[in-house]
């Protein structure tokens, strides 16, 4: 029987909303027939050049605004337009794309219901990172929200990753997992790889997105191209691809239409601004099949959340995530050995490495030790670990793009600023132990953990909250 590390609420409370799948493509590629707004596009990334991101992360403090509260609305479009912050009328371009999807008066219907599985967790995680809410859009243009879409060119995903983009990006593709077609995995990198962008742009959104779509190369030369004839360098201003050039436009009219749906007679569904999913941490290979018994969740629904997983199951490297519908959970920790239900962490590492990076016990500083396994680079493992790469390549007294070998023993020390710490329970440990090892509270172990008692189990996760960490620990 698999043994599974922890089943964790999606992001704290963060979810996924209500399964609304029957909006996704079923087929393996973007079918521009089956929307009239689609206008043919597919990703142009392969025209880029990316540097390798320093931390592929999905995380979320709290699962709530930057206010601390839930939309009072009830309605997760309430809680995007408040984050739209760029000039939605700056261009005709714009306008005029305004104008053509108002013509299909589902158009906004059509998009609420294909991003309803996965736009909880987007707008969370830009929420979290403090970016336009614009970029929640960026996956409806890319690939209407499908996440088994495949263009022309190879990209994949609801985000749309060429394949040497993605592995460059840190997702890992192999037999029996592809990272670009992973919710948690790919939004952390896409996003990732668009603060990269604006930093080279500038803080400019128009040219980070034309630079996602045709490679920051792109913009750069004509950008280069301008100046030689002493024209202004905005997106509006440059000679780009002609995909480019419609792709921008496309992003903010959408955002311009959801800020006001009413006002352009395009109707908008509700999306509740609720948790709808869990993450099943899983050590072992687990088969989707085995998941869709115990929960009794529809093995065609558990697929579709999990298309990164070809063969239906999780490597047998490990550790890898399931996702499942939110009250799911229960059932699964009560049948599946070794299940728990934990809250999230500030920070959850989705999966990607290229191997397992299994972590050693802290000991009482707080400090793991890893031992290196063949093909692991300093960046898995710092995303395997939750921490940063740059940080554990300065601790270890390494370069961040240095080789390791097989063998090679990795400090990793997991209580900076606002990070908690994973502490898998061994023999002999107790709270009371653990209170007095990391200098908490009985209480407050129980809180973070939502444990009833004192009982923990081996091989069982508990979240610690050291002091001095910065977090909130709520």
């Amino acid at each position: 029987m698999a043994n599974v590390a922890g089943l964790v609420p999606l992001f704290g409370t963060i979810g996924l909303l209500s399964l609304l799948l029957s909006g996704c493509a079923t087929s393996e590629h973007v079918d521009s027939n089956a929307d009239p707004s689609y206008s043919g596009m597919v990703s142009a990334r392969e025209y880029g050049y990316v540097r390798p991101a320093v931390d592929v992360v999905v995380a979320e403090r709290g699962g709530v605004p930057r206010s601390g509260r839930p939309s009072p609305s009830g309605d997760l479009w309430t809680r995007v337009r408040s984050g739209l912050r760029l000039d939605l009328h700056a261009n005709q371009r714009i306008d005029t794309t305004v104008e053509r999807f108002r013509r299909d008066p589902r158009y906004l219907e059509r998009m609420a219901q294909r991003a309803t599985p996965y736009i909880h967790v987007i707008v969370n995680e830009i929420e979290r990172r403090d970016l336009p809410m614009e970029l929640a859009f960026l996956p409806h243009v890319e690939s209407r929200f499908n996440p088994t879409a495949t263009s022309p060119k190879s990209a994949a995903g609801i985000w749309q990753f060429m394949p040497y983009t993605g592995r460059e990006m840190g997702l890992r593709q192999d037999t029996w997992y592809d990272g670009r077609r992973d919710l948690l995995a790919s939004t952390g990198a896409a996003l990732d790889y668009l603060e990269q962008l604006n930093r080279r742009f500038d803080g400019d959104w128009a040219l980070t997105m034309a630079a996602y779509n045709c490679g920051p190369g792109c913009v750069a030369a004509a950008q280069a191209a301008n100046r030689r004839e002493g024209r202004p360098t905005d997106f509006w201003s440059l000679s780009l691809p002609e995909e480019t050039r419609q792709y921008v436009p496309q992003i903010l009219a959408t955002a311009r239409l959801v800020a006001n749906p009413q006002g352009h007679g395009t109707p908008l569904p509700i999306v509740p601004d609720r948790p709808q999913l869990e993450v099943l941490r899983t050590e072992r290979s687990l088969d989707l099949q085995r998941v869709a018994t115990v929960t009794g969740v529809q093995l065609s629904e558990l697929q579709r959340l999990n298309p990164a997983y070809k063969l239906g199951r999780t490597s047998p490297d490990g550790p890898s995530h399931i996702l499942i519908p939110a009250g799911t959970g229960e059932r699964a920790r009560k049948q599946i050995d070794g299940a728990q239900i934990m809250p999230a962490l500030a920070h959850l590492a989705a999966p990607g490495s290229s191997t397992s990076a299994r972590s050693s016990r802290l000991d009482r500083a707080h400090v793991r030790v890893h031992t290196v396994k063949s093909g692991e680079t300093l960046k898995t493992i710092a995303r395997q670990q939750g921490v940063d790469a740059t940080n554990l390549a300065k601790a270890n007294g390494l370069n961040p793009h240095d080789q390791l070998r097989a063998g090679q023993r990795i400090k990793i020390q997991s209580s900076g600023a606002g990070q908690p710490i994973t502490h898998r329970v061994e023999k002999g440990d107790s709270i009371k132990k653990l209170a007095r090892r990391y200098g908490v509270t009985v209480k407050e172990i129980q809180r973070w953990n939502h444990l009833s008692d004192d009982r923990i189990n081996m091989d069982e996760l508990i979240l610690i909250y050291p002091r001095g960490s910065g977090s909130s620990r709520s």
